[in-house]
Protein backbone atom coordinates (compact mmCIF):
# COMPACT_ATOMS: atom_id res chain seq x y z
CA UNK A 1 0.00 0.00 0.00
CA UNK A 2 1.53 3.05 -0.80
CA UNK A 3 1.19 6.73 -1.99
CA UNK A 4 2.90 8.90 -3.83
CA UNK A 5 3.43 12.40 -2.50
CA UNK A 6 4.22 15.57 -5.53
CA UNK A 7 4.48 19.50 -4.20
CA UNK A 8 5.04 21.94 -6.60
CA UNK A 9 5.29 25.73 -6.21
CA UNK A 10 4.22 26.55 -9.64
CA UNK A 11 4.85 30.18 -9.62
CA UNK A 12 3.05 33.10 -10.28
CA UNK A 13 1.66 34.20 -13.75
CA UNK A 14 1.98 37.95 -12.69
CA UNK A 15 5.04 37.61 -11.31
CA UNK A 16 7.03 35.40 -14.19
CA UNK A 17 5.75 37.94 -16.79
CA UNK A 18 6.25 40.87 -15.02
CA UNK A 19 8.76 42.86 -17.52
CA UNK A 20 12.63 42.88 -15.74
CA UNK A 21 11.77 41.01 -12.91
CA UNK A 22 13.64 37.34 -13.82
CA UNK A 23 16.09 39.78 -15.26
CA UNK A 24 18.21 37.21 -16.86
CA UNK A 25 15.38 34.34 -17.92
CA UNK A 26 14.67 34.54 -21.74
CA UNK A 27 10.97 36.14 -22.27
CA UNK A 28 9.70 33.07 -24.06
CA UNK A 29 9.95 30.90 -21.18
CA UNK A 30 8.34 33.24 -19.09
CA UNK A 31 4.86 33.05 -20.63
CA UNK A 32 2.35 31.16 -19.34
CA UNK A 33 1.36 29.18 -22.15
CA UNK A 34 4.78 27.90 -22.45
CA UNK A 35 5.21 27.05 -18.85
CA UNK A 36 1.98 25.33 -18.44
CA UNK A 37 3.12 22.78 -20.94
CA UNK A 38 6.22 21.97 -18.96
CA UNK A 39 4.21 22.03 -16.01
CA UNK A 40 1.21 19.93 -17.05
CA UNK A 41 3.85 17.30 -18.68
CA UNK A 42 5.72 16.76 -15.33
CA UNK A 43 2.30 16.38 -13.50
CA UNK A 44 1.01 14.07 -16.07
CA UNK A 45 4.46 12.23 -15.76
CA UNK A 46 4.04 11.36 -11.83
CA UNK A 47 -0.05 10.69 -12.36
CA UNK A 48 0.91 7.47 -14.95
CA UNK A 49 3.73 6.37 -13.64
CA UNK A 50 2.40 5.98 -10.17
CA UNK A 51 -0.74 4.85 -8.06
CA UNK A 52 -2.67 6.88 -5.56
CA UNK A 53 -0.87 10.40 -6.51
CA UNK A 54 -1.67 13.57 -4.51
CA UNK A 55 -0.45 16.42 -5.70
CA UNK A 56 -0.04 19.69 -3.57
CA UNK A 57 0.64 23.11 -5.45
CA UNK A 58 1.36 26.35 -4.36
CA UNK A 59 1.32 29.81 -5.86
CA UNK A 60 -1.69 28.61 -7.44
CA UNK A 61 -3.28 31.74 -9.41
CA UNK A 62 -6.65 33.06 -10.55
CA UNK A 63 -5.29 33.04 -14.07
CA UNK A 64 -4.36 29.44 -14.16
CA UNK A 65 -7.29 28.09 -11.79
CA UNK A 66 -9.52 27.38 -14.77
CA UNK A 67 -6.75 25.35 -16.17
CA UNK A 68 -5.77 23.69 -13.39
CA UNK A 69 -9.48 22.83 -13.07
CA UNK A 70 -9.82 21.55 -16.08
CA UNK A 71 -6.47 19.48 -16.23
CA UNK A 72 -7.50 17.49 -12.24
CA UNK A 73 -10.87 16.78 -14.22
CA UNK A 74 -9.51 15.43 -16.78
CA UNK A 75 -6.93 13.28 -14.91
CA UNK A 76 -10.35 12.33 -13.13
CA UNK A 77 -8.99 14.12 -10.13
CA UNK A 78 -10.88 15.93 -7.24
CA UNK A 79 -9.24 19.65 -6.83
CA UNK A 80 -9.55 22.01 -3.52
CA UNK A 81 -8.07 25.48 -3.83
CA UNK A 82 -7.70 28.22 -2.01
CA UNK A 83 -6.88 31.67 -3.25
CA UNK A 84 -6.91 33.97 -0.33
CA UNK A 85 -3.89 36.98 -1.28
CA UNK A 86 -5.08 40.05 -2.95
CA UNK A 87 -5.63 41.20 -6.55
CA UNK A 88 -2.26 42.56 -6.88
CA UNK A 89 -0.88 39.06 -6.50
CA UNK A 90 -3.50 37.36 -8.47
CA UNK A 91 -5.49 35.78 -5.32
CA UNK A 92 -1.70 33.66 -4.80
CA UNK A 93 -3.22 30.47 -3.19
CA UNK A 94 -2.48 26.60 -2.58
CA UNK A 95 -4.51 23.47 -4.05
CA UNK A 96 -4.36 19.74 -3.20
CA UNK A 97 -5.57 17.42 -5.76
CA UNK A 98 -6.45 13.89 -5.30
CA UNK A 99 -7.39 10.94 -7.21
CA UNK A 100 -11.57 10.63 -7.38
CA UNK A 101 -11.13 7.11 -6.61
CA UNK A 102 -9.79 7.64 -3.19
CA UNK A 103 -12.71 7.82 -0.15
CA UNK A 104 -12.52 11.31 0.56
CA UNK A 105 -13.02 11.15 4.66
CA UNK A 106 -11.93 14.80 5.55
CA UNK A 107 -11.40 18.17 3.84
CA UNK A 108 -10.54 21.58 5.22
CA UNK A 109 -8.99 24.83 4.62
CA UNK A 110 -7.79 26.85 7.72
CA UNK A 111 -5.69 30.39 7.64
CA UNK A 112 -3.59 29.67 10.15
CA UNK A 113 -3.28 33.75 11.33
CA UNK A 114 -6.42 32.68 12.69
CA UNK A 115 -6.50 29.90 13.86
CA UNK A 116 -3.70 31.21 16.04
CA UNK A 117 -5.82 34.16 17.00
CA UNK A 118 -8.75 31.82 17.83
CA UNK A 119 -6.25 29.44 20.20
CA UNK A 120 -4.07 31.83 22.27
CA UNK A 121 -5.97 31.39 25.73
CA UNK A 122 -5.09 34.62 26.43
CA UNK A 123 -7.12 36.84 23.84
CA UNK A 124 -10.41 35.19 25.71
CA UNK A 125 -13.76 37.49 26.91
CA UNK A 126 -11.60 40.72 27.83
CA UNK A 127 -9.28 40.69 24.87
CA UNK A 128 -12.30 40.13 22.69
CA UNK A 129 -13.80 43.02 23.60
CA UNK A 130 -14.78 46.15 20.74
CA UNK A 131 -12.08 47.69 22.79
CA UNK A 132 -9.50 44.89 22.27
CA UNK A 133 -10.53 44.05 18.21
CA UNK A 134 -9.55 48.08 17.50
CA UNK A 135 -6.22 47.55 19.50
CA UNK A 136 -5.60 44.91 17.44
CA UNK A 137 -6.46 46.38 14.24
CA UNK A 138 -4.45 49.33 14.92
CA UNK A 139 -1.11 47.07 16.21
CA UNK A 140 -1.47 45.07 12.67
CA UNK A 141 -2.09 48.59 10.66
CA UNK A 142 1.54 49.42 12.39
CA UNK A 143 3.20 46.35 11.91
CA UNK A 144 4.18 46.74 8.59
CA UNK A 145 5.89 50.36 9.34
CA UNK A 146 6.96 49.67 13.00
CA UNK A 147 9.23 46.33 13.03
CA UNK A 148 8.73 46.61 17.35
CA UNK A 149 5.38 45.87 16.99
CA UNK A 150 5.05 42.18 19.17
CA UNK A 151 5.38 39.37 15.71
CA UNK A 152 2.32 37.53 17.22
CA UNK A 153 0.32 40.80 15.88
CA UNK A 154 1.88 40.77 12.72
CA UNK A 155 1.77 36.44 12.45
CA UNK A 156 -2.25 36.13 13.60
CA UNK A 157 -3.02 38.97 10.57
CA UNK A 158 -1.21 36.71 7.63
CA UNK A 159 -3.59 34.94 5.80
CA UNK A 160 -1.53 32.47 4.64
CA UNK A 161 -4.13 28.70 4.38
CA UNK A 162 -3.08 25.17 5.58
CA UNK A 163 -5.81 23.09 2.28
CA UNK A 164 -6.08 19.41 4.41
CA UNK A 165 -7.69 16.45 3.25
CA UNK A 166 -8.27 12.91 4.76
CA UNK A 167 -8.48 9.92 2.23
CA UNK A 168 -8.30 6.50 2.72
CA UNK A 169 -5.85 4.30 1.10
CA UNK A 170 -6.83 0.65 0.80
CA UNK A 171 -9.49 1.19 3.83
CA UNK A 172 -6.30 3.02 5.83
CA UNK A 173 -6.97 6.75 6.67
CA UNK A 174 -4.12 8.96 5.22
CA UNK A 175 -3.99 12.86 5.70
CA UNK A 176 -2.14 15.50 3.60
CA UNK A 177 -1.76 18.90 4.04
CA UNK A 178 -0.33 21.53 1.88
CA UNK A 179 0.92 24.71 3.17
CA UNK A 180 2.70 27.54 1.58
CA UNK A 181 4.85 29.84 4.51
CA UNK A 182 5.41 33.40 4.58
CA UNK A 183 8.56 34.73 2.87
CA UNK A 184 9.54 36.41 6.26
CA UNK A 185 13.21 35.10 6.40
CA UNK A 186 14.08 38.41 7.84
CA UNK A 187 11.93 37.67 10.94
CA UNK A 188 12.62 34.10 12.45
CA UNK A 189 9.60 34.52 14.82
CA UNK A 190 7.22 34.72 12.83
CA UNK A 191 8.28 31.98 10.60
CA UNK A 192 8.96 29.61 14.28
CA UNK A 193 5.19 30.50 14.73
CA UNK A 194 3.73 29.95 11.53
CA UNK A 195 5.69 26.81 11.21
CA UNK A 196 4.92 25.38 14.72
CA UNK A 197 1.24 26.02 14.34
CA UNK A 198 0.90 24.44 10.74
CA UNK A 199 2.85 21.06 12.19
CA UNK A 200 0.70 21.59 15.62
CA UNK A 201 -2.60 21.99 13.90
CA UNK A 202 -2.21 18.97 11.55
CA UNK A 203 -1.32 16.48 14.47
CA UNK A 204 -4.63 17.63 15.76
CA UNK A 205 -6.53 16.81 12.50
CA UNK A 206 -5.11 13.55 11.70
CA UNK A 207 -5.96 12.50 15.36
CA UNK A 208 -3.29 9.93 15.59
CA UNK A 209 -3.60 8.62 11.86
CA UNK A 210 -0.22 9.17 9.50
CA UNK A 211 -0.17 12.40 7.68
CA UNK A 212 1.92 14.15 5.63
CA UNK A 213 2.44 17.83 5.62
CA UNK A 214 4.43 19.67 2.14
CA UNK A 215 4.77 22.41 0.48
CA UNK A 216 6.90 25.61 0.46
CA UNK A 217 7.97 26.66 3.65
CA UNK A 218 10.72 29.97 2.66
CA UNK A 219 12.99 27.91 5.25
CA UNK A 220 16.62 26.47 5.03
CA UNK A 221 17.83 23.06 6.73
CA UNK A 222 19.68 25.69 8.84
CA UNK A 223 16.83 27.78 9.99
CA UNK A 224 14.90 27.73 13.64
CA UNK A 225 11.51 27.76 11.82
CA UNK A 226 13.07 23.65 10.01
CA UNK A 227 13.96 22.84 13.64
CA UNK A 228 10.73 23.64 15.13
CA UNK A 229 9.28 21.07 12.65
CA UNK A 230 11.86 18.49 12.66
CA UNK A 231 13.27 18.37 16.37
CA UNK A 232 11.84 17.96 19.55
CA UNK A 233 12.37 20.94 22.06
CA UNK A 234 13.86 23.25 19.79
CA UNK A 235 11.04 26.06 19.31
CA UNK A 236 13.49 28.59 20.44
CA UNK A 237 11.44 30.35 23.14
CA UNK A 238 13.94 33.33 23.81
CA UNK A 239 12.55 33.92 19.77
CA UNK A 240 9.36 34.75 20.71
CA UNK A 241 7.76 37.32 22.44
CA UNK A 242 5.21 36.99 24.70
CA UNK A 243 1.44 37.17 23.60
CA UNK A 244 -1.10 40.20 24.81
CA UNK A 245 -0.87 41.96 28.14
CA UNK A 246 -1.10 38.99 30.37
CA UNK A 247 2.48 37.25 29.20
CA UNK A 248 0.96 33.95 27.82
CA UNK A 249 2.58 32.37 24.74
CA UNK A 250 0.88 29.91 22.79
CA UNK A 251 1.64 26.35 23.68
CA UNK A 252 3.82 24.95 20.78
CA UNK A 253 3.89 20.81 21.04
CA UNK A 254 7.65 20.82 21.32
CA UNK A 255 7.71 17.00 21.30
CA UNK A 256 5.14 16.19 18.34
CA UNK A 257 8.09 16.68 15.53
CA UNK A 258 8.19 15.28 11.22
CA UNK A 259 10.62 13.78 9.35
CA UNK A 260 11.56 14.72 6.24
CA UNK A 261 10.83 12.01 3.53
CA UNK A 262 13.91 13.50 1.39
CA UNK A 263 16.31 13.35 4.24
CA UNK A 264 15.49 9.83 5.34
CA UNK A 265 15.96 8.32 1.76
CA UNK A 266 18.81 10.56 1.16
CA UNK A 267 20.11 11.23 4.25
CA UNK A 268 20.07 14.82 3.41
CA UNK A 269 17.95 17.38 2.33
CA UNK A 270 18.34 18.31 -1.31
CA UNK A 271 21.09 20.70 -2.63
CA UNK A 272 18.07 23.29 -3.41
CA UNK A 273 14.50 23.24 -4.77
CA UNK A 274 14.83 26.97 -5.31
CA UNK A 275 16.76 28.80 -8.08
CA UNK A 276 16.22 32.21 -9.24
CA UNK A 277 17.79 35.88 -10.47
CA UNK A 278 15.02 38.76 -9.78
CA UNK A 279 15.66 42.33 -9.41
CA UNK A 280 14.86 42.09 -6.10
CA UNK A 281 17.77 40.56 -5.34
CA UNK A 282 21.79 41.40 -5.44
CA UNK A 283 22.56 37.77 -6.50
CA UNK A 284 21.31 35.10 -7.54
CA UNK A 285 19.43 32.78 -5.07
CA UNK A 286 19.90 28.72 -4.86
CA UNK A 287 18.48 26.68 -1.91
CA UNK A 288 16.28 24.79 -0.33
CA UNK A 289 12.90 25.82 0.49
CA UNK A 290 10.44 22.96 -0.37
CA UNK A 291 9.56 19.91 1.64
CA UNK A 292 7.55 16.40 1.99
CA UNK A 293 7.12 16.20 5.72
CA UNK A 294 5.46 13.15 7.02
CA UNK A 295 4.75 10.91 10.65
CA UNK A 296 3.15 7.86 11.60
CA UNK A 297 3.45 4.55 10.26
CA UNK A 298 4.69 5.36 6.70
CA UNK A 299 8.32 4.67 4.98
CA UNK A 300 9.76 6.45 2.30
CA UNK A 301 9.99 3.80 -0.58
CA UNK A 302 11.61 6.59 -3.00
CA UNK A 303 12.00 10.26 -4.08
CA UNK A 304 12.12 11.67 -7.21
CA UNK A 305 15.98 12.65 -8.20
CA UNK A 306 16.80 15.91 -8.23
CA UNK A 307 20.08 18.06 -9.47
CA UNK A 308 23.12 18.24 -7.42
CA UNK A 309 23.12 21.95 -8.89
CA UNK A 310 21.47 24.28 -11.32
CA UNK A 311 22.31 24.76 -14.79
CA UNK A 312 22.17 28.17 -16.45
CA UNK A 313 21.73 31.42 -14.57
CA UNK A 314 18.58 31.28 -13.33
CA UNK A 315 15.07 29.54 -13.49
CA UNK A 316 12.56 29.63 -15.10
CA UNK A 317 14.45 28.86 -18.26
CA UNK A 318 13.87 26.45 -21.19
CA UNK A 319 13.08 22.79 -19.18
CA UNK A 320 12.32 24.56 -15.77
CA UNK A 321 9.00 25.89 -16.07
CA UNK A 322 8.97 27.76 -12.17
CA UNK A 323 11.94 29.02 -10.17
CA UNK A 324 11.28 26.25 -7.83
CA UNK A 325 11.60 21.97 -8.86
CA UNK A 326 9.00 19.87 -8.15
CA UNK A 327 9.85 17.27 -5.03
CA UNK A 328 7.89 13.88 -4.94
CA UNK A 329 8.05 10.87 -2.61
CA UNK A 330 6.28 7.44 -3.20
CA UNK A 331 5.52 6.63 0.91
CA UNK A 332 4.62 3.26 2.33
CA UNK A 333 1.60 2.66 4.73
CA UNK A 334 3.20 -0.31 7.19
Amino acid sequence: MSVRIVTYNLLLPILAEQPGNYVVSRPEYLKTEYRWKLIRSQLEQEIHSYKNTIICLQEVSNTLLSTLQAFFHQMNYKLFESLYNNQGNDYRGVALAVPANLPLIYKNAVTIGEHLRLTIQSFDATFNSSLWWKTVKYSIMKTFKDQSVNPWEKAMSLKNVLICVGVMVHGRPLFVGTYHMPCLFRDPSIMIIHASAAKDLMFQIANGHPFVLAGDFNMQPIDSAYRAITRRGNVEDRVLPKVGNRGVTYRFNKQQVLRSAYREKNKAEPNYTNFATTRHESSSFCGTLDYIFFTGNLTVHDVLPLPSHPTGKSYPDRTHPSDHLMLAATLQLV
